[in-house]
């Protein structure tokens, strides 16, 4: 039997692994130089449960999902310059959720690394992921946000 794969799990995954890497960070439970796939792999399964119901009968696309983590990881610091240079003067990473932060980070990386997806498609995916974690004001701080960042005044 084959299973479906699911780039919107695959995108969900990502950013709670990435979550969990960057809570254990901060809460000194777990400082990480650098990611591979069996840490990553992991945390997957940790999480594997919680994702079922919602998405049962799909599977990640291990290689997307995993690439996404790697790249987001270990380019962190000049993502976050990036995303930096184009929120309102209120705004820091700092002051964000993890979760939102993943979010703004992996759009960013399936933008510029993984071309053949359509900007709408990753606006509208990791919204509707904004959606599964917040409340509206935030959601729709990432939709504008990401319409914003990836139209033509881009500044990066």
């Amino acid at each position: 039997m084959n299973i479906p794969i699911n780039k919107t799990l695959s995108r969900l995954v990502a950013i709670q692994i990435l979550f969990q890497l960057e809570f254990n960070e901060k809460m000194n439970l777990d400082k990480l130089n650098e990611i591979n796939n069996k840490k990553i792999n992991k945390i997957y399964t940790s999480l594997k449960d919680i994702n079922i119901r919602e998405f049962k009968g799909s599977s990640v696309d291990k290689i997307f999902f995993s690439s996404l983590v790697t790249k987001v990881f270990r380019n962190r610091d000049d993502i976050d310059k990036k995303l930096t240079k184009n929120f309102v003067d209120d705004w820091s990473i700092d002051r964000m959720d993890f979760t939102l932060v993943n979010i703004l980070r992996c759009a960013y990386i399936e933008f510029i690394e993984f071309s053949n997806t359509p900007k709408k498609v990753i606006v509208s995916e990791y919204t509707n992921i904004a959606a599964s974690f917040f409340n509206k004001s935030e959601v729709n701080f990432v939709n504008a946000f990401l319409d914003k960042f990836f139209s033509e005044d881009l500044k990066v």
